[in-house]
Parts: structure tokens; sequence; C-alpha cells
């Protein structure tokens, strides 16, 4: 049995998959399996994949159509590795990932995942920032990183290694979800097993406009799923201590990214997007009632995109005042 499964779950993405695919097989680690999983791919990804005669190689086409979270759970079925990864079609793994998260997994094994900061790159594969939550390695005893993870989803999947045992633990991607899915899957896995922060990024996360989050976030499909997720995952900790303060704090801070993702809409002209997204905000946050900048974002979404801007640059103008004085 190979000791990792490199799982490339893909659909349309053949603009990105070979560049997917060489970031695996330049690995200098070897023992590996790679598995590609399409989900009835239109484009030319099954032409693709017949290319490579590589043994560790698999194609697999499946021709009915299910969700990301669906395919996901294709991609787990086929893995026969120790250690399981799940690498985006339009992400890619940096010389040195399959080395580094074996090496550290072998030698804690009371890990149950490894994640990572990531390189940001744009469509063309151009730099654009790094993701680092943390500036130094950390580890994280079972449950402990599971607040963090209540607060944001900061587990970006290229940076992902899974040890076998936390699987079969966490079970499978939830295919009643469209939006959070991974999220949803992180906080399982964190629940019940350690895991360990690398601090330097090996692995690449592509941004770009066809993606599937991309889509998503411009039509603020996810606010009623996120929430979802939220009040679940609060329920299966029904006995932790704390628990009170841990919601309010988590509800915070997804009304804080619903109100960033208005602005952005707003700013783009997508009026209704920001409305949806206000109306998340709120949802998760009550007392954003009172604060002017919800206000000011929801006039701007039904009168001109000025009147917003106006209190915009007000209000930088009495925080810059208000940091002088």
């Amino acid at each position: 049995m190979p000791k990792v499964s490199v799982c490339i779950p893909t659909y349309n993405t053949a603009r990105y998959l070979p560049e997917a695919i060489e970031s695996v097989l330049r690995q200098d680690f070897d023992d590996y399996e790679l598995i590609i999983c399409d989900n009835a791919s239109t484009d030319t990804t099954p032409e693709l994949c017949r290319r490579y005669t590589d043994p560790r190689f698999q194609y697999k086409r499946f021709d009915q159509l299910v969700n990301q979270a669906g395919n996901f759970n294709r991609c787990l079925e086929a893995a026969r590795g120790e250690f399981i990864t799940l690498l985006h079609a339009d992400d890619i793994f940096l010389p040195g990932f399959l080395a580094d998260r074996v090496k550290r997994l072998e030698e804690n094994p009371g890990l149950d995942f490894v994640f990572g900061a990531v390189k940001i790159i744009d469509a063309a594969g151009a730099a654009l920032s790094i993701k680092r939550h943390w500036d130094s390695d950390r580890t994280f005893a079972p449950k402990a990183l599971l607040e963090d993870l209540l607060f944001a989803c900061l587990i970006s999947p290229p940076s992902l290694m899974v040890r076998r045992q936390a699987v079969e633990k966490a079970g499978a991607f939830r295919t009643d979800l469209t939006w959070g899915h991974d999220w949803d899957w992180t906080m399982r896995l964190a629940e019940k097993g350690g895991a360990a922060y690398a601090s330097h990024p090996l692995a690449a996360y592509r941004v770009h406009d066809a993606s599937g989050t991309a889509e998503i976030l411009s039509a603020a499909k996810n606010g009623a799923q996120e929430r979802r997720i939220l009040h679940e995952t609060f329920k299966r900790l029904s006995a932790e201590s704390r628990l009170s303060e841990l919601k309010r704090r988590a509800f915070q801070a997804l009304s804080k990214r619903h109100m960033y993702f208005a602005e952005q809409a707003l700013m783009r002209g997508k009026r209704r997007v920001a409305r949806n997204n206000l109306h998340y905000a709120v949802g998760a946050n009550y007392a954003l009632l009172t604060r002017p900048t919800f206000w000011a974002l929801l006039i701007g979404s039904l009168l001109p995109l000025s009147c917003y801007t106006y209190y915009r640059n007000l209000r930088r103008k009495f925080d810059t005042a208000a940091g002088v004085l």
C-alpha cells in the first residue's frame, strides 16, 4: 500500500489540472498514489489525463455529476494510503510538501492532521501574498484548535494532510452542504484529534473568478449554510464549558465576515448581493442594527453608491483624527 494518497477532485478544470498533477509528480517523496476523481467533466480533462503513464497515476472517470462534497467523498473512498491529502485541481503543491507532512505525522503519532501557511497565487500562477495564521510552527491537542476554527476556516485545503484513522473518526464530507463542507469537516477533525501547523508555505492556493468559491461568494449563497454549520457544531459541543461566550464570539466573527462581503459586493456594483450579506450579518448579530456602518451600507445598496462612499471617507477622516489625538 502507498504511504500517501494524493487525491485531486476535478470538474471542468482542464486549464489548471496539468499544473496540479505536475506539482505532485515533481515531489521528492515518491511513496504515493495520485488519484484523479473526474466529476463528469465536459472539457478536455479525460484526454489530458490519459496522457499520463506514471504507474502511481490513477484516473477515475464518473459519469454522474455530484456536488463538490460528493466528489471529495469519492476521493476518500478510493484512497488506500496511510495518509490522505486532497489537492484541488486549481491549486498546487510546492517542492517538499509531501516529505514535510509525512515526516511530521510519522514523528508525532498523536497528531491526526497537519496544515499550514499557503502561498496565494492568481489565475496565471503569479504570487499575490502569503496566508499565514501564526508566525511559527504550533501543535494542538484534541479540541484545542477548534476554538480558532469556530471563528473562521483557518485550514487551506492544499496545505492539509490527514491520517487515515482521523478520516474514519471524522466521517465523510456532508453532501447536504454546497458551501462550508470543508470547514465543517475540519472542525470535526479538530474535535477528535490533535493537529500541527507549519508556518512555512509548501502549497499554493489559487484565486480566480471561475472557482466555485468565487461563484458562491459573488451570489451570497454562503450565509445560511455558515449559520447552520455553527449552530450544529455548537449543538455537538453542548457539554463544553464557556460555550455561551464562544458562541457569541463565533457569531460575531461570522457577522463581521458578511459585513466585509457586503462592502466588497457593493463596491463592485452588486447591490442585491450586498443586501443579502447584510441580511446574514444581522441574522448572526442583531447588535449591528445599532451600528452606523450597517445602515450606511444598506442605504448605499438602495440609493446611489456615493451615499456609502461619502460615509466611508468621513469615517476614515474621523478615525485618522482620533488616532492623532
